[in-house]
């Protein structure tokens, strides 16, 4: 985490030095996936929120900026599992009968390249992003819809992550809309701790359908004050 920190600080540090202008600002990320396997006996969907504070550094021209942001994202997973399975002590069969959500915070540092196009900074621009971010997972918990059944997942959450960013945002003078998609490089889920347990209607292998790592897509509201000479 901290190499990742400084890794981020000095490519805006490098980017400072040759910049002509910068930029601060917030800004809200509002998307998810409704991603679903095959098999009927698995529904999930993933909704998520991240407040984010940034930076941006323009270069001479104005045609190209980086942004270095901050953020904390939560997530809402609602999930059913209906799967049957053979238990190993007599032999008989049992099956799932989840009706849940998990809800995950994490910590988001993101570095994205700003190709612009329109205006100086500050007025009208559109902009194509691409860039990197890493996750930092810092809580996760499971919750019933339907009783009082609740855990906390620890070896089952993979605590550090990366994922890519593509797409494009709109800016007119202090405010800015924009689309994305983003795409976590790992599972969220420690799919190898979770299917190394005993199959059992009281543990976390209730999880073992579940995919977290899906192609999301998000809207995102912002309001950013440029500086450019």
């Amino acid at each position: 985490m901290r190499r990742c920190i400084f890794i981020i600080l000095l490519s805006g540090f490098i980017e400072l030095s040759y910049s002509q202008g910068s930029g601060i600002g917030y800004q809200l990320d509002l998307g998810g996936s409704w991603y679903n396997q095959e098999c009927p006996d698995y529904r999930q969907s993933i909704r998520t929120i991240t407040h984010n504070g940034f930076i941006r550094f323009h270069n001479q021209s104005g045609n190209n900026a980086v942004k270095l942001m901050i953020g904390y994202r939560t997530d809402t997973i609602p999930f059913k599992n209906y799967s049957s399975f053979l238990v190993p002590d007599n032999l008989s069969m049992m099956h799932y009968s989840t009706n849940a959500y998990i809800k995950r915070n994490a910590w988001r540092f993101a570095a994205i390249n700003q190709f612009q196009f329109g205006q100086k900074p500050g007025r009208f621009l559109f902009s194509v992003n691409t860039g990197l971010f890493y996750e930092r997972n810092i809580r996760a918990r499971r919750s019933s819809i339907d009783d009082d059944y609740v855990y906390v997942l620890h070896e089952e959450i993979i605590k550090n992550n990366l994922g890519v960013i593509a797409g494009g945002e709109l800016r007119i003078f202090w405010f800015t809309v924009g689309i994305k998609y983003e795409k976590l490089i790992r599972d969220i889920l420690n799919h190898d701790f979770i299917l190394s347990q005993e199959l059992n209607t009281t543990n976390s292998t209730e999880l073992r359908g579940l995919k977290l790592n899906p192609g999301m897509f998000f809207i995102h509201l912002g309001v950013n004050i440029d500086f450019f000479d």
